[in-house]
C-alpha cells in the first residue's frame, strides 16, 4: 500500500517493538458435532452483544456487511444478531479473544469497537483507501491493518484500552504490494508479497527479509512471542522459524494439499493447516509428540478465524447455508457445523 493511502494526522510514538531484528522462537477422519439450533432475532448494536450466555467468537458477513456474533459453544452455537447496522460499514474483523472488533466504513474511516457495549468509535486520523483486511495478534490486543496489492500497512497496538484515543498507531511501507500479514503478540509484523514464489518481509524494526518461500500457503505467529509458522505450498512443508540463527523445524505432510492458511493453537503446540486442494485441515503437531492428522470437512474451507478454545477455527463465512468450523486439539479432532444466519 503506498504510504499516502494509509495515513494519521499525528502516529504516535513509544510503540512496543522489539529491536530491529526478527525474533522468532521456535491423518485420519473426524466426526462431525452439530449445532443445536437456529439463530434468533435480537436488535442490532450494543443490544445484540449483550444477550445472555457464552460466545463462541465474532464472524464478519460480507454478504450483509456486519458482523455477527457466535452464541453459544463449539458444537452448539447459533449466529447472533448483527452487531452494527447491516451495509453501514464495508469491511471489518475481531477478535475472539480480546473482544476488540476493527470497521471500515464508506470513506475508508477507521472505527475500534469493543463487544462489550457495541459502540464504535473512529480512530482520529486513521484512513484506509480500498477494502481493508484486519489481522489480530492472538491475544487479539495488537493488529495489522492494510489493503491487497498496496505497499504499506498500519500497526495498532494497545487494542485492550476503553478509549480510542489510547490506541497506539505506526504506519509501516514495504516495497511491494502485500498478499497476506501477520502480528505477533509482541507488535512485530510480517508480510508476504508476489506471486509464485513469495517473500517474507518483517516491516516493523529494520524492514528486513525473513524468507522466501517456493508458493504462498500461510503465515501466522504462535502465540505470547514472535515464533513464526510460514507455510509452502510449493514444497509442501511448514517451517517454524526462531530468527535467532538457528535453522526453522521444517514439518513436511503428504496430507498438505495446495494449503493457504495457518494458524496455530492458543498454547502453541499445534499447527493448523487449511487444504486448498481437497476439503480438508492438517493438524501438526509442533512438539512432534503425536501424528500429524488430516480433518475431512463437509465443506470447502476459506479461512481460518479463531473461535474461543484451545485449536478452534472458523472454516467458512456466515451465509444462507450452514457454516462449518473445526475443533482440532479434542480428543478426535473434529469438524463442527453452525446453522446458517437468519436475516434479521
Amino acid at each position: 500500500m503506498n504510504v499516502s493511502a494509509l495515513t494519521r494526522s499525528a502516529i504516535r510514538a513509544g510503540l512496543l517493538v522489539t529491536g530491529g531484528c526478527l525474533w522468532l522462537s521456535g491423518c485420519s477422519s473426524g466426526h462431525v458435532a452439530p449445532a443445536s439450533s437456529n439463530s434468533s432475532s435480537t436488535s442490532t448494536g450494543s443490544a445484540a452483544i449483550a444477550q445472555q450466555g457464552p460466545q463462541a467468537g465474532y464472524m464478519w458477513s460480507a454478504s450483509e456487511q456486519t458482523l455477527r456474533p457466535i452464541l453459544g459453544v463449539p458444537g452448539s452455537s447459533q449466529f447472533g444478531a448483527p452487531m452494527v447496522t447491516p451495509g453501514l460499514y464495508v469491511a471489518g474483523g475481531a477478535s475472539t479473544r480480546s473482544g476488540v472488533a476493527l470497521l471500515e466504513d464508506k470513506a475508508g474511516q477507521i472505527s475500534l469497537m469493543s463487544a462489550a457495549t457495541g459502540q464504535p468509535q473512529p480512530l482520529a486520523g486513521v484512513h484506509v483507501s480500498g477494502a481493508a483486511q484486519f489481522v489480530f495478534s492472538p491475544s487479539g490486543l495488537n493488529a495489522a491493518i492494510f489493503v491487497p496489492g498496496q505497499g504499506g500497512a498500519l500497526l495498532l497496538t494497545g487494542l485492550g484500552a476503553t478509549d480510542a484515543n489510547s490506541v497506539q498507531v505506526q504506519g509501516l511501507t514495504s516495497a511491494a504490494g502485500l498478499q497476506a500479514a501477520a502480528v505477533s503478540d509482541l507488535g512485530q509484523v510480517v508480510a508476504a508479497s508476489g506471486t509464485g514464489p513469495s517473500t517474507l518481509t518483517l516491516l516493523t524494526g529494520n524492514a528486513a527479509p525473513v524468507a522466501t518461500l517456493g508458493g504462498f500457503g500461510g503465515i501466522a505467529f504462535l502465540p505470547g512471542g514472535n515464533a513464526l509458522l510460514a507455510v509452502d505450498s510449493a514444497n509442501n512443508a511448514v517451517e517454524l522459524m526462531a530468527g535467532n540463527g538457528a535453522a526453522p523445524q521444517i514439518f513436511a505432510s503428504k496430507a498438505l494439499s495446495a494449503p493457504f492458511a495457518v494458524a496455530a493453537s492458543q498454547d502453541g503446540t499445534t499447527a493448523v493447516v487449511a487444504n486448498g486442494g481437497d476439503d480438508s485441515v492438517v493438524r501438526l503437531d509442533l512438539t512432534n509428540a503425536a501424528n500429524q492428522m488430516r480433518i475431512p470437512c463437509t465443506c470447502k474451507p476459506d479461512r481460518l478465524t479463531p473461535l474461543a478454545g484451545n485449536a478452534v477455527f472458523a472454516l467458512t463465512g456466515p451465509g444462507t447455508t450452514t457454516a462449518w468450523a473445526v475443533d482440532a486439539a479434542a480428543t478426535v479432532p473434529h469438524t463442527l457445523f453452525i446453522p446458517a444466519m437468519v436475516k434479521q
